[in-house]
């Protein structure tokens, strides 16, 4: 059994009614007429004490449920030891007491429908049965176990407005587990407002916890760590990574490669781009304890020339994967990437892993494309990205097409790599996989992201780029440009615009880059 509250203006059968209907019928629904005789807090302290279950669910008259929404959060309670769930929250508050600040934060899914107008605002993926832990959330609807809270609604907040956060994150502070659940789906029929009412609370819930803001929850990488089974058919794997000194970071690199790739069948190729002697020495002696290693020397660095040389001068193995030197794997990243592959041959382009900065912000889940546009001329422009960068919780966990993969770790079929003619040199700076994930699909190739693949890339966050950098930088875009608005299969994977619309502007834009090339 479960109870659930609510607070409404006037008696609301239609809300009772959708709440008998999408439960189990074995709900017992407590019903708050209040024309604002009572704080919201109040009423709430007032049904901790007369519900009559140890289960109590909180929320708005005015939101749809899911069927069953009832047994799934029972379920939830006995099955973890949260004692509060809820839509949508955060891991991080800061002195401003806005928790919707740092949007890399927020966790949940909330639909809106409101005035006939309909959109999703999705804080995160959708984790189906799994919990993210929290320290706050969103009073739209909460449950809460009265045997595992700590904290009571604090009644000297008034109003409709931060009630919710703090009594949550009170809570949180008292180690109570907070957390936000996904398996049962809400719809709001109405929007919140940032009105006078909510300043004032706002400044009395940063007043109340001063000593606790700013405040945040270190969020782990989200992965399976449980091994998945070898492979039955296992490809050979030849793993090229370019590199130059800080032999640590390599060898970090090569020896997660072997004692978490999960895979026995590799070779791996490291091409030296100018280490010392003393470098290249350590790289003998600390890395060719594994089997399999061959070190390869060249006088000059370019990603594309050096991966084609290796590829074109060494490698005989089926499988390419190319590594950068400052990649570090989690789990068996390989063995689940060879798993797609041997289940796609024939369809398969590239295969990508979900990479991870140093401080567990997502870095890569798949290549995004999408349409920006210019303040002064209004002019929309293809712009590139990575998805779900920088955020915690935006990422898949399964495989997915994507337009592709970067090649900071990214695996492919020799003979395919071959038949495109491998990276192009055009190339200063960067684009390079870009470009070869689009020739992959226009040899009518999909590009997978394996994003139960998880592995570490310690590329710099904050890295400052030079002036010059910069420049080339912008001359590789301009080179991946008509690739990207000539393919018609690219538009299947930007994000942001209709289809219709889409086509005809790049249409537009092809025939413009056709004119400069004449």
């Amino acid at each position: 059994m479960i109870s659930v509250v609510y607070s409404t203006r006037e008696p609301n059968q239609e809300h009772k009614k959708h709440l008998e209907q999408t439960s189990s019928g074995n709900v017992e629904i407590i019903e708050y007429v209040n024309n604002g005789q009572y704080s919201l807090t109040e009423l709430y302290n007032r049904a901790l004490k007369e519900a009559k279950n140890s289960i109590v669910v909180f929320c708005h008259d005015d939101i749809i449920l899911s069927k069953g929404w009832d047994n799934k959060i029972i379920k939830h309670f006995n099955d973890t030891d949260y004692g509060i769930l809820g839509m949508a929250g955060t891991t991080d508050i800061d002195e401003s007491g806005q928790w919707w600040k740092d949007k890399s934060k927020m966790v949940g899914i909330v639909k809106h429908n409101p005035d006939g107008k309909s959109w999703d605002s999705k804080y995160s993926n959708n984790f189906g049965k799994d919990i993210i832990q929290t320290i706050m959330l969103d009073g739209l609807l909460f449950a809460v176990h009265k045997d595992r809270i700590k904290k009571k609604f604090n009644e000297d907040i008034k109003g409709f407005h931060f009630y919710d956060f703090d009594f949550t994150f009170g809570n949180h502070l008292e180690d109570v587990k907070v957390g936000v659940m996904f398996d049962v789906k809400i719809t709001h029929k109405s929007v919140g407002q940032t009105n006078e009412q909510w300043d004032k609370n706002r400044l009395q819930f940063c007043d109340l916890y001063a000593d606790h803001l700013p405040h945040n929850l270190p969020v782990n990488i989200r992965y399976n760590s449980r091994p998945i089974k070898p492979p039955k058919k296992q490809p050979s794997v030849a793993v090229i990574i370019p590199t130059k000194g800080n032999v640590d970071m390599l060898k970090e690199c090569v020896d997660s490669l072997y004692e978490k790739g999960g895979y026995p069948n590799i070779r791996v190729y490291i091409a030296d781009t100018g280490s010392t002697d003393e470098e290249k020495e350590r790289i003998r002696k600390e890395l060719f304890i594994h089997e399999s290693i061959e070190l390869i020397e060249y006088d000059y660095y370019n990603f594309a020339s050096i991966n084609n040389s290796v590829v074109r001068d060494y490698v005989s193995e089926e499988l390419i994967l190319f590594c950068n030197n400052d990649i570090k794997l989690v789990n068996d990243a390989i063995s689940r990437m060879v798993n797609t592959y041997n289940q796609n041959k024939k369809s398969v382009g590239t295969i990508g892993a979900r990479l991870h900065f140093k401080d567990n912000k997502i870095q890569h889940s798949g290549i995004s494309v999408f349409l920006n546009q210019q303040p002064q001329t209004k002019a929309y422009f293809p712009a590139l990205t990575h998805h779900g960068i920088n955020s915690y919780h935006t990422y898949y966990d399964c495989k997915k097409e994507v337009l592709g993969n970067t090649a900071a770790f990214m695996l492919m079929s020799k003979t395919l790599f071959n038949s495109i003619g491998g990276f192009s040199e055009e190339y200063n700076e960067c684009f390079e996989d870009v470009q070869l994930n689009i020739d992959c699909l226009q040899r009518g190739k999909k590009n997978i992201l394996q994003g139960d693949a998880v592995c570490y890339h310690y590329e710099s966050q904050t890295r400052n780029k030079s002036e010059d950098k910069q420049k080339r930088e912008g001359k590789d875009y301009m080179k991946i440009m008509p690739y990207i608005i000539q393919n018609k299969k690219t538009y299947n994977y930007f994000s942001n615009v209709k289809t219709n619309v889409l086509t005809q502007i790049l249409e537009q834009q092809a025939r413009e880059f056709n004119k400069t090339l004449k």
